[in-house]
C-alpha cells in the first residue's frame, strides 16, 4: 500500500503563461528541480502532470506543467497538495531525522527511567525542540547533544540527559 507526503502546497500564480507558486514543505526546495511528474492531490482526486519547468527565484519556486498554459488554468491548481510516496523522500545522513519518524518515540533518562512520548518537534531556528508528552504534562528538550543522547529509530527510543529540575518538577 502506498504512504504518500505532501512536499508542496500550490499558491498564488505566476505571470500569465501558466507558472504558479509553490509553498515548499520539505526542508530539501531543490527536489523541484529534478522533478519530471508532479502528482497533485486535493480531496476529491489526483492528477499527473508533467513538469515543464521549474524556476527558483527569490526563495519562491515557480512551476509550469503541461496543459496548464494560462494563469486561469493556474488559478484552479490553487491548493492541491503536490505528493510523493514515502520511499521517494530524500536519503538522511545517520545523524538527521524526519520528524514523523520521531513523533510517538518514547524518551527514558540514561538511568531507563520512562520520561514520555514525543509529541511534536519545534523549529526555532538555532536547533529543534522535543515536545515530550507524559499524561498532561508537557516538557521541551533541546535537541542537542548536551541532552539528547541517542536516537534510535529501529528500537523507537530516545535516551536524554533531562535538564536539571526539569523532570522533578512535574
Amino acid at each position: 500500500m502506498r504512504e504518500d507526503i505532501d512536499i508542496g502546497i500550490i499558491g498564488r500564480t505566476h505571470g500569465i503563461q501558466g507558472y504558479f507558486r509553490v509553498k515548499s514543505l520539505s526542508d530539501f526546495p531543490e527536489r523541484f528541480i529534478e522533478m519530471s511528474k508532479l502528482r497533485l492531490k486535493d480531496k476529491n482526486e489526483e492528477k499527473i502532470y508533467d513538469v515543464e519547468d521549474v524556476l527558483i527565484r527569490n526563495n519562491q519556486i515557480l512551476i509550469k506543467v503541461k496543459g496548464v498554459d494560462s494563469r486561469e488554468d493556474a488559478m484552479n491548481l490553487n491548493g492541491k497538495r503536490i505528493v510523493i510516496d514515502i520511499s521517494e523522500r530524500i536519503k538522511l545522513s545517520d545523524d538527521t531525522y524526519y520528524i514523523n519518524n520521531l513523533i510517538g518515540i518514547y524518551v527514558y533518562s540514561k538511568e531507563g527511567n520512562k520520561i514520555g512520548e514525543v509529541s511534536d518537534i519545534i523549529n526555532n531556528g538555532a536547533n529543534d525542540i522535543l515536545v515530550i508528552k507524559n499524561g498532561n504534562n508537557e516538557m521541551l528538550i533541546p535537541m542537542i547533544n548536551q541532552f539528547v543522547d541517542s536516537i534510535n529509530i529501529k528500537n523507537r527510543e530516545i535516551i536524554i540527559t533531562p535538564i536539571e529540575g526539569l523532570i522533578d518538577a512535574h
